[in-house]
Formats: C-alpha cells, structure tokens, sequence
C-alpha cells in the first residue's frame, strides 16, 4: 500500500487505497475521490468504520512550513461555532505536502454556485433569507473572536436549500485578523482595495465579499454586473476597472452607467423594485460609493442581523401562493394574482413592526442586545389554532415569563411554551422590551 508521503514525494494527488497518518499517529485509508480545486484534491478516507474527507494539497501550492503550522493552530484552536466544516486533524508533513481531515458534509447540502447556476432550488424566498442570516451569523462569531476568513467566494458555503442551514467549508485560510496566510481570494468576490493590493484580506474585506454573497442569493446576479461588463470581461484591465478601480453598483442612484441589463439582469430587477426601503440602504452602503472605497463605513455583520431578521418578517404568502415583501408602510399588492395582502395584526417593537401572521417569528435579537450565540433564537412564534387559521395566538418561547397587559387593561403572565392569544391592543414585555399587538384589518392604514 502505498502512503500519502510517498505520493507527495512524487508531486502528485493520492491514489486510492493510499494511507495517511495525522500528526497523532492515527492512519486513514484513501477510500475514493470527492473533487478538485485549485489548491488540491479532496478524497472519501475511513478508519475503523468511521468516514471523514481529507483535504490534500497540491505539492506546487501552499506546502510551506508555516502554513502548515497555521493549520495545526487552527485544528487547536477548534471551530468558532458548528456552522463551520472545520480542520479536526493534519497529516504528517515531510517538506512535501500535507492534508487536513474534516467531516464529510451531511447530505441534502448544496453548494452556494450550484443555486446560482439553478442546478439546485430554495423551499421559498423566506429560506434564501434564513440561509444569509446563517452567513451572517457565522461571521460574525468568527469576527468577534478576532480572526477573518479571507477568501469567502460562492464555493465557500453548503446550504440547505429546504431549511436554510449553512455550513461554511474550506477554512484553512481563516487566520487572525490582520494575519495574512498568502491568499487574496476568488476574482469577483475580493474587495476592490484587495484587487488593487491596496490591503491584504481582512474583516472587512470579508464584509463586503459577505454582502456581495447576500445579494447574489436574494438577486442571482453579482451587485457589479451590470451593462458595463454583458458584452464580457474582455481584458485584465477591464476586470481591474470593474472589480477594483471603478467599481460602480448596478442600482447606484448617483450613477447609471452600469445599470442593470433588462434582459441579462432580469433577476435584479425584479427583485430590487420589491425590496423594502431599509434593505435598498443597506446594499446602498455596502456597494455606492462610500462603502467600495472606505471600507470601515460598510455594513456590520449585526446591522445586517437587524435588517434581515426584520425582512424575514415581511414576507407573507398570498391566498393564490406567491410570496409577497411587505412595503414599508405595510401595504402591499400580490404581483402574481393583483391582490391586496390581508394582515390580521401587527407586532409593534419600539423601531418598526413585523405582520402577525401565522409563522411569524420574533427572534431575541428583537428584543434586546445580545451575544451571537442567541442572536437567532426564536423566542415567540404565531400559531393557528388547529382547523381554524383566522385563530392566532403567541406562543412564549423564552426561558422568562411575559408580563402581558390586556386591552381591557388587565394585568396577566403568559409562562414558557404558553400561547397568548392576539388581540388588537395587547401589550407585553419580552427581555425588558414592550412590544404592543397592533389591528390589521380593522385599521390597515397604520395603526
């Protein structure tokens, strides 16, 4: 049987049936081949029953010393949350190449490019949204522990197109902020200081290669591509001019010369003129210009939080099935069968609402500051009564009690796992947040 470090000598991939040995002495079998890239080679390896992939790097690329010790750090450090498909061991390494084992991806999961390219579709709108609040919420925990990603491209992510659960993969260029392991990233995805190596990648180049990847999930279009590149990247020089000298967003209102194509950009377009006011500002300060040429006044992962839990919100399914983004004012026309969209109640927090309709959610970031680990959990959902969907009630969701204050002014408790029924006037206190149960049909103007 030949070993990994005979094939390294040679300069060349693992051949099936090969064995590796990590630095804690454990031996894997080379069981068969998952795929390529530009850095390596990813193989199917097993022990004693147990499967795992193995990430092998091409001897020509990123086989130094020290980059062999940034994986073995980052094995030590372990991963920043379970979103992460991170290094649980390194191979031995003899100057040659070396590899690191992760978990095997659990079926169902898709790559982020195969939705692009339509080979793989998304449960509904509301699971797209989901799937960038995971993004998000994952970047966040790794910013806040001080590191950066450096290289977040559209093969980065795995998500699961009926749930929207994500799972960030290929992280052995995650390194300390500010540390630079020698990658810049993916062309099209890097910030344009890191095109024009103004800056190597860090946390905020991650913020706008995240931002570019929420507007490619929502829009299927890439937030540069507009007319001023349908004919093709024809030079480098173009390519530099787009993505890093004078990178121009597609729905700048200052500037329309690379405004979306009718027919090539159809996506975008349909979808911006839906969008809420509050998400259009924030793409606007991800991509105008203040966002593409300073990169500290870009969008932060917890206002991106903010505005997508609250987007998440705003999508309610009409009669005839369509899903439909509530306007700001909360009015809004099916596009789909042209009718008006029935709210029953609204959710008032103390800077906007959500409409209270079945399935709503109000997550703890709502309803007051709190650490990553939490920011997405659900602390109240509206549910229908069984056989009766014009019957809502609030189900408590926290650890805590509700102060509730009835509309005849009555003071109750509404318990863990207790439903509260709505009712137009209702106020109570969530994690020391007042939150009031607005009329909907009885008031559709605006309560």
């Amino acid at each position: 049987m030949e070993t990994a470090m005979a094939a390294s000598s040679r300069g060349v991939g693992l051949s099936i049936g090969s064995s590796v040995r990590t630095s804690y002495g454990d031996e894997w079998t080379v069981k068969g081949n998952l795929g390529e890239g530009g850095q390596g080679y990813v193989y199917l390896i097993e022990r004693e029953g147990v499967k795992r992939a193995l990430k092998w790097y091409k001897a020509e690329r990123f086989v130094t010393k020290a980059f062999y010790e940034h994986i073995k750090n980052n094995v030590n450090d372990g991963a920043p949350s379970d979103g992460y498909i991170w290094p649980l061991e390194v191979t031995e390494y003899d100057g040659n190449s070396f590899g690191y084992i992760m978990e095997l991806c659990p079926n169902g999961y898709y790559e982020t490019k195969e939705y692009l390219n339509k080979e793989a579709e998304f449960k509904s709108f509301k699971t797209i949204v989901d799937a960038a609040l995971n993004i998000v919420n994952d970047l966040r925990v790794l910013h806040n522990r001080g590191y950066s990603y450096q290289d977040l491209n559209d093969g980065n992510f795995f998500i699961n197109p009926e749930n929207g659960k994500v799972l960030i993969c290929d992280n052995d260029n995650v390194a300390p902020n500010g540390v630079s392991t020698g990658v810049l990233g993916k062309p099209r995805y890097m910030a344009p200081e890191i095109v024009m190596r103004n800056n190597m990648p860090d946390i905020y180049s991650d913020r706008y290669s995240m931002a570019l990847m929420i507007f490619r999930l929502l829009m299927r279009e890439h937030p540069l591509e507009g007319k001023l590149v349908n004919g093709g990247i024809s030079s480098p020089d173009l390519q530099k001019s787009i993505y890093g000298d004078e990178p121009i967003f597609m729905f700048d209102p200052d500037d329309d010369r690379n405004r979306p194509d009718p027919e090539l950009n159809s996506n975008a377009i349909s979808i911006w003129k839906c969008l809420p006011d509050y998400m259009k500002r924030i793409f606007l300060r991800a991509f105008g210009k203040e966002g593409l040429k300073h990169p500290n006044r870009r969008p932060t992962e917890a206002e991106w939080v903010d505005v997508l839990v609250r987007f998440r919100s705003s999508i309610v399914s009409c009669e005839c099935g369509n899903e439909v983004f509530l306007s700001d004012n909360g009015e809004s026309i099916c596009d789909n069968c042209g009718k008006k969209i029935d709210i029953p109640f609204w959710i008032k927090f103390p800077e906007y609402r959500i409409p209270g309709v079945k399935g709503s959610r109000i997550y703890r970031c709502q309803t007051c500051i709190t650490d990553v680990e939490d920011a997405l959990k659900p602390v109240g959902r509206i549910l229908a009564a069984k056989g009766d969907d014009d019957r809502l009630g609030l189900m408590n969701m926290s650890e805590e009690e509700w102060d509730v204050t009835t509309s005849g002014d009555k003071k109750r408790k509404t318990a863990p796992g207790e439903v509260m029924p709505l009712r137009k006037g209702i106020k109570f206190s969530c994690n020391g947040t007042t939150i009031v149960i607005e009329g909907g049909r009885d008031n559709a103007a605006n309560q």
